[in-house]
């Protein structure tokens, strides 16, 4: 962790140092700003301000022009002089949250180019795709001109205005690009390291570390512009409220974070209700934000956001007189935020120049703070586990023994429930014998049918099925036998009733049920002339002998209101009553007893 930091610092003040040197060598671009001249615009035009005399203009006499927050609009006018070669060239406005930019490109009185820039316009209008405004200038096109721009935002007016050539434009961008990839890529690092961490300890620390990390990454690409290049460019609304959603939500987590790796809860009542404060007023301009314009909201979060990191170094403080070992990293952590934070407020209320450090303030800050932060938490961690294992370790050789006899207690316990549950369900249920549902079940299966039937007005039909002169069978070839007839039947009775919901039921003795619900009479009937033809063809062996059997059914069929379960199995009753008086081996339909 100690190499990131290095490194991080390393990174920050290469491309800090590069930015210098690009500020005082000409040879890579040559910097407008610094010979600009501007004036407040009264609704003029391009041939109202070309008209204006010298003396209404004011001099820039700073490296960048910063006019700080207005809600003004301004022009601006910049004269220089292309050298005769054959380069293209691109003007350079190094600041993309800008609103609005209209350039006109002047040779003598004439305009040569125009453009319509800004974060109001959509990312696709740019004439080049970059996150930063850029003009190109053909290579036929030299000698002495005047760029003139009229400019308003929402945001701090600043213009950087750089003229490059287009080989030197590019390869300082790729050499920028580069170093913010790394940038993001060490931050994100962090992040999805801490976030695995959480994952694995469910701790909330880490968890509010991630998010303030993200958000610190997400608010640095809103602000740089690359957001609206990479991420969203058809939300121009999102373009501009992502910059205080992203600040809000940092100063959120980074609030929580504090309370949860100080403990603030637990040490401090009157630092951890100054966190809620802050936590309550950060949700409060978080639905703000979207009610009232950017340029006011932008001010306002600004100096919550400072205050929040002067409000965390008072906190670090007094932890750190109390005699917390977290607060020595918290307290390096907090002192780079707030440094950065209040070098980039200086500079957007105009109070710094603006140059590479000033802007990039906060994200130096946000680099050794994430790292010192980091530190923090693995040392929070580290304690927390020492604690954890000098107290296992008294306990852990019992635990482990009476966890080993538990387990096997429980485990053989739950096995015997489960085979009695297993077993007692089956019993409840299901005929030992035949393997059909007795008669409790069909007692239940009838109730609902009957139900469901009486609802929505389906039939239901019942099969009363004896098999014939069983008595004889017992008497004459023993119980083992007549035990063995009994299973044969019922294998009929299942193979024939096929569809999903017909319930097979043992009623008593030689006696089984069939309940078959939506099922018509004359569906009813033949599905009993389908079980007697079936039973009479087949033959149960004992023995050395073959046993004929044959089966005498009764059928009914009720439906409507009156439909009752008793009532069904009464008439099938009556219906099997009658097959067998006639004969036997038949099928009797209940409703032509009454005929």
């Amino acid at each position: 962790m100690k190499v990131l930091l290095v490194f991080l610092l390393c990174c920050g003040w290469v491309v800090s140092g590069s930015e210098f040197i690009n500020t005082s060598q000409t040879n890579k671009y040559v910097n407008l700003s610094s010979q600009s001249k501007y004036i407040q615009d009264n609704n003029f035009g391009i041939v109202d301000v070309l008209s204006l005399p010298k003396a209404a203009w004011f001099e820039n006499n700073a490296d960048n022009l910063n006019l700080g927050y207005t809600a003004q609009s301004y022009w601006v006018k910049v004269n220089f002089v292309l050298p005769k070669n054959t380069q293209p060239h691109i003007i350079e406005i190094a600041y993309p949250v800008l609103d609005s930019l209209k350039l006109y490109l002047m040779a003598e009185d004439t305009v040569i180019s125009y453009a319509k820039l800004g974060d109001k316009q959509a990312f696709s209008d740019r004439l080049i795709q970059h996150h930063n405004y850029l003009v190109p200038i053909e290579s036929d096109i030299s000698g002495a001109h005047a760029l003139y721009i009229k400019v308003n935002s929402s945001s701090a007016l600043q213009l950087p205005i750089r003229l490059w050539t287009v080989q030197k434009f590019y390869e300082t961008d790729q050499f920028n690009m580069l170093f913010l990839g790394i940038y993001f890529g060490l931050m994100s690092v962090m992040a999805i390291y801490n976030l695995l961490m959480y994952f694995s300890l469910r701790d909330k620390t880490q968890l509010y570390y991630v998010v303030y990390v993200s958000a610190i990454i997400a608010f640095y690409m809103s602000l740089s512009g690359l957001g609206f290049r990479y991420l969203w460019q058809n939300s121009l609304w999102w373009n501009d409220q992502s910059i205080l959603f992203f600040l809000i939500a940092a100063v959120l987590a980074g609030t929580l974070f504090i309370v949860r790796l100080l403990e603030l809860k637990k040490n401090s009542r009157t630092l951890y209700y100054g966190c809620v404060f802050i936590a309550v007023i950060g949700i409060m301009l978080l639905f703000l934000s979207m009610y009232f314009s950017y340029g006011v909201m932008i001010r306002v979060i600004i100096v919550y956001a400072s205050l929040a990191c002067l409000w965390g170094v008072i906190t670090r403080t007094v932890r750190l007189f109390e005699g917390s070992h977290f607060s020595t990293y918290y307290s390096l952590a907090w002192n780079a935020a707030l440094c950065g934070g209040i070098i980039l407020a200086a500079n957007k209320f105009n109070f710094l120049p603006s140059n590479w450090f000033t802007e990039h303030a906060l994200t130096i800050g946000t680099s050794i703070e994430v790292a010192c932060l980091s530190f923090a938490m693995a040392e929070r961690i580290n304690s927390e586990r020492k604690k954890r294992f000098i107290a296992q370790a008294k306990s852990m050789s019992e635990i482990r023994k009476a966890n080993q006899l538990l387990e096997i207690e429980v485990e053989s316990r739950t096995r015997e429930l489960q085979d009695a549950y297993d077993k007692l369900k089956h019993t409840s249920r299901i005929d030992e014998l035949t393997q059909v549902f007795n008669r409790r079940s069909l007692n239940e299966a009838l109730n609902t049918e009957c139900l469901r039937a009486k609802r929505f007005g389906h039939s239901i039909s019942v099969l009363m099925v004896d098999i014939d002169h069983f008595k004889k069978v017992n008497d004459t070839y023993g119980h083992q036998c007549g035990d063995k007839c009994l299973s044969q039947v019922a294998n009929v009775l299942k193979g024939a009733c096929t569809r999903a919901g017909d319930t097979v039921a043992r009623y008593g003795g030689e006696e089984f049920c069939i309940l078959l619900p939506e099922c018509n009479e004359h569906d009813a009937l033949e599905l009993g002339e389908i079980i007697r033809k079936r039973t009479q063809a087949t033959a149960v062996r004992f023995e050395d002998r073959m046993i004929k059997m044959t089966v005498s059914i009764g059928v009914t069929t009720g439906w409507g209101r009156d439909l009752e379960p008793h009532k069904l199995i009464k008439q099938a009753d009556l219906a099997l009553y009658f097959a067998k008086q006639h004969g036997r081996n038949q099928v009797s339909l209940g409703s032509t007893l009454d005929t």
